[in-house]
């Protein structure tokens, strides 16, 4: 039997672990923002995936996921995204994200806006890496 501090600091390693490569998805998400590239921030999720954005209905699934940022992107102007994790927690396939957000958007026509708030993911190990699999977040400010 191996003994509990050898199984904690195991555990911390692992944690590390996966705390850098869900900070690593995070920029390519941003960078996927950033390249207006909605297809691009779809592969990121699974392909059973549930999107919930403030404000919406659920969203099942990659190209429905596709279709809502591909809005976001062209309707609404959205230019970039800053994740920020403040937690990541779980163990097995699944890892849950707590985190905050900026995002900056340009609407056609409109001044420029900022959204500030928090998210929850959970992540799933996939035969592709760690995939975004439920997603949802909501803003901080008050409603206009």
């Amino acid at each position: 039997m191996r003994p509990l501090w050898r199984c904690i600091k195991e555990t911390l390693d692992m944690s590390k672990d996966i705390l850098k490569t869900v900070k690593k998805a995070n920029i390519r998400f941003s960078e996927k923002v950033r390249q207006s590239d909605a297809a691009g921030l779809a592969a990121l999720y699974t392909e059973d995936t549930i999107l919930m954005p403030p404000n919406s209905v659920k969203l099942y699934g990659r190209k429905a996921t596709e279709e809502f940022w591909g809005g976001a992107l062209t309707q609404m102007g959205l230019k970039d995204a800053t994740l920020e994790t403040v937690e990541v927690f779980g163990s097995g396939d699944t890892v849950t994200e707590v985190g905050n957000y900026i995002l900056k958007a340009e609407p056609e026509g409109q001044e420029p806006v900022e959204d500030r708030g928090k998210y929850f993911v959970v992540w799933k190990q996939t035969d592709e890496g760690l995939k975004l699999h439920r997603d949802i977040w909501n803003s901080d400010l008050t409603p206009p």
